[in-house]
């Protein structure tokens, strides 16, 4: 949204607003919900109950298509397999794999315009998505509408695993800016009607505005909610100290942190739901959550899951880095990427879907307001996608905070007020916020370092 259209929107009473929510919705929704994604759904529902071997033999005609894809429509895999004197036809099974070279997060980062392809079908449009990436990094993804939509596929049969359609009333909590962080006053939230979906605010979860959440939950009634667990935890956290009656759901889905067992607990007493985490990235070359059993488990039609080990050697199971090979994204493939993130893998089950035994990724501390209310998740304020190479928020003892950039060549001051204010639009403008432009930025003996760190101590 340009600055001349956010603050139109930000002047507009609620209905109106609600109006461009929808309406951002039904654009979603086209990528999300097509044809190709429909029949997807449909496939999937069928291979959730193949063998351990029928879901390898999937795995392996899913992987031919895209590595042959990859060598015929990419930069960067043409010019290996021309290096290496490889054709897409000597791609038979998954177990040419072991071809393939290891991709590190950092290069296509740099490169990613060598992994562009075209998708399969010319009908489906590409457009580009932005992460931040777990070390605060920003990265460009290129997709296209047919691969977006094959990609939720695995997400509404996840939901039908739990009696729900692709669109059902939910609410959700994301990092979403929905309303000035200054606002004191309910509504908190904005309704997108054509997703059915009450879209709540994550930075405005003072304890005072709490029983409004809670209220506007019991009166909309959704049958989920999909929140980032450091935002709905808050609200668990209310539920089960005012000994407010818990909230009945047919799914309670956290996302894109870890979900500790702490604040699963906490969610089981605040929420008569079953709790499900799902675990991905932007790239979409991987996708985990919890099965009705309770395993956590890789969906195998989704992605091929390895881990390199401490030695550098990859591995089929066991603990170490997570490098994953999409067989969904046509328009991006990439092929033993490292994600980023440090696991565990295990066995498979019957079916053929891995257990994931333990993920190590994203552990941000939390940024604070002035008055002590908690700020959610502040990674996509960095999902411009270019001008920085990396980007760490710092918040100091006294509560100011430092905007820290490592600038790439393309940065430019513009790009650093954009990123202030974005940053001052969830904190609020009474903490001072500081932008410093870095050489550098401290790492963690595991070679990362936090994109939010805090020393601020709130008063309770």
């Amino acid at each position: 949204m340009n600055p001349w259209m956010e603050s139109v929107y930000y002047k507009s009473p609620v209905f109106f607003q609600n109006l461009a929510v929808t309406a951002m919705g039904f654009k979603l929704r086209n990528e999300r919900y097509r044809v190709a994604g429909e029949k997807k759904l449909a496939e999937l529902i069928k291979t959730q109950y193949f063998s351990a071997d029928q879901m390898l033999k999937y795995q392996s005609e899913a992987f031919v298509k895209i590595a042959q894809h990859a060598i015929n429509n990419t930069a960067f895999y043409n010019n290996w397999a021309s290096r290496n004197g490889i054709v897409a036809s000597d791609i038979k099974s998954i177990e040419e794999l072991n071809f393939f070279p290891v991709i590190e997060k950092s290069y296509i980062r740099e490169n990613a315009q060598e992994f562009r392809a075209q998708p399969i079908s010319g009908k489906s449009k590409q457009f580009t998505l932005h992460t931040s990436g777990t070390t605060g990094t920003p990265l460009s993804v290129y997709t296209d509408q047919d691969s977006r939509s094959e990609h939720y596929a695995f997400f509404s049969r996840l939901r039908s695993w739990y009696g729900l359609q692709p669109i059902d009333r939910r609410a959700t909590m994301f990092g979403r800016i929905i309303m000035p962080a200054s606002q004191k006053e309910p509504p908190f939230w904005r309704c997108d009607a054509i997703n059915k979906n009450l879209l709540m605010s994550s930075y405005h979860l003072k304890n005072e505005n709490l029983i409004h959440y809670y209220n506007t939950l019991i009166d909309y009634k959704p049958q989920e909610i999909f929140s980032y667990p450091s935002s709905i935890v808050q609200l668990a956290d209310f539920i089960i100290k005012e000994n407010l009656k818990p909230i009945k759901l047919k799914l309670l889905m956290t996302t894109a942190e870890h979900l500790h067992n702490h604040q699963r607990e906490k969610l089981a007493r605040a929420f008569d739901a079953p709790i499900v985490n799902q675990y991905g990235c932007t790239e979409m070359a991987f996708f985990a959550s919890t099965l009705p059993c309770g395993d956590f488990c890789l969906h195998p039609e989704h992605g091929i899951a390895e881990v390199r080990d401490s030695s550098g050697a990859l591995q089929d199971g066991g603990e170490g880095e997570l490098v994953v090979t999409g067989l969904v994204n046509f328009s991006m493939p990439v092929i033993r990427y490292v994600i980023g993130d440090n696991v565990e893998l295990g066995t498979y089950n019957s079916n053929g879907f891995m257990r994931l035994l333990d993920v190590q990724g994203r552990k941000d501390d939390v940024i604070y307001m002035r008055d002590g209310t908690p700020v959610g998740r502040l990674d996509p304020i960095f999902k411009g996608g270019s001008g920085i190479k990396a980007a760490q928020i710092f918040q100091s003892e006294d509560g100011n905070v430092e905007l820290r950039i490592l600038p790439d060549d393309s940065y430019s001051e513009s790009l650093g007020v954009a990123l202030k204010n974005e940053l001052i639009k969830r904190v609020g403008s009474d903490c001072v916020i500081n932008l410093v432009l870095v050489n550098e930025i401290e790492k963690s003996k595991n070679g990362k370092f936090k994109s939010v760190v805090s020393r601020f101590v709130r008063a309770i």
